[in-house]
């Protein structure tokens, strides 16, 4: 029977969601592509026509990360309260690890099973794509700034990256010893703790001498 391109499709897919399994069971150097299409019940033919290489597959699983984000924020300037914005922004890669398994293989992969090569999408890129961007934080920190709810006083580069080394190290100790604490039930009291260094009421000014950074 000739296939439509609908099954082209629905096969590309199911290589893809396979891959994330394999990957994160074994470890993206430790899987070829033969795998991948054996545990999919397909020729290596079939997997060889939809991709030339691993590393094209592997830059295809983020690339459809990233189309997801993009939608999920898609009208995230509209939403009425900035602070309660930012929290969602914060709360959502630590409950989609939390919660979804196909979402908890792609951090496993990142943050664990994966070594990065040449031809292989950033490090960085995955985690912008995974998580969330710095375009979108800054967007949501300035419209906290604007309307008071975070100290105009913070600065927001330096912010964006306090905050994503909280949100990383977090999955990535969940994710080593996912019994050590319930990520679920802690998600929220996590992120209002990150909240709390950021509001205009608990955020102290400090001023640093420029000696203490001269050795830096």
């Amino acid at each position: 029977m000739r296939k439509t391109k609908l099954d082209a499709m629905r096969t590309r897919q199911l290589l893809i969601d396979t891959a994330i399994v394999e990957f994160a069971r074994r470890g993206v150097s430790n899987t070829t592509l033969t795998d991948i299409a054996d545990a999919a019940h397909v020729t290596r033919g079939a997997i060889y026509w939809h991709f030339s290489s691993k590393a094209e597959l592997f830059n295809e699983i983020w690339k459809q990360q990233e189309e997801i984000k993009k939608t999920a924020y898609l009208n995230s300037d509209e939403h009425p309260e900035p602070l309660a914005q930012l929290r969602e922004i914060l709360k959502a890669p630590l409950k989609a690890v939390a919660v979804d398994p196909k979402s908890r293989a792609l951090m496993e992969i990142l943050y664990h099973k994966c070594e990065f090569t040449a031809d292989m999408i950033s490090e960085y890129e995955v985690k912008n794509s995974a998580c969330f961007d710095k375009e979108i934080l800054a967007k949501a920190l300035k419209r906290c700034v604007e309307s008071g709810q975070v100290s105009a006083a913070i600065n927001i580069d330096v912010t964006i990256i306090l905050l994503q080394s909280c949100i990383n190290g977090i999955i990535s100790d969940w994710l080593s010893q996912p019994d050590a604490f319930n990520l679920f039930a802690l998600l929220e009291d996590l992120v209002d703790n990150m909240l709390k260094l950021l509001t205009t009421d608990n955020l102290k000014t400090t001023s640093f001498p420029p000696s203490l950074f001269a050795a830096i």
